[in-house]
Formats: C-alpha cells, sequence, structure tokens
C-alpha cells in the first residue's frame, strides 16, 4: 500500500486537512489512512481482518495489539 499511496502524501493530506493528531496514539493518524483505504479495498472484511491484511507481511514487527471494539 505505501509503494501506492506514500507517506509523504498521506502526511501532506493530514496536514492539509488539520488532521494531526495532537497525542500518541496506538494508531497514528497515518496509520489509520492506510487502514481505511485498505478498508475500501477490502470492503467485504472487518476491521479486524483487513487490520491483519495490512499487517500481515510485517512479520516479527513489534504491532500494537489492536481490539475490534478499539477499530
Amino acid at each position: 500500500m505505501t509503494q501506492i499511496v506514500p507517506f509523504e502524501m498521506v502526511d501532506e493530506v493530514v496536514a492539509e486537512c488539520g488532521a494531526t493528531q495532537q497525542r500518541l496514539r496506538k494508531l497514528p493518524a497515518r496509520v489509520v489512512v492506510y487502514l481505511l483505504l485498505a478498508a475500501a479495498l477490502f470492503e467485504e472484511c472487518g476491521y479486524p481482518a483487513v487490520w491483519s491484511k495490512l499487517t500481515g507481511a510485517l512479520g516479527s514487527l513489534p504491532l500494537p495489539k489492536i481490539t475490534a471494539t478499539g477499530l
């Protein structure tokens, strides 16, 4: 997903919309944008399944524990 929509583009749009994060959260604003883009691609899946697809290739990297309610 980041090869299609680069970090810089997402950061620019988030800043342009005035939606930069004000405090530290489990999912930064940039990650939420990618999650929503992926949700549009996999509309038949729920957010937990989309999160799994989005992070599936990250392997052993430390990822935040996200619950279905949190998403």
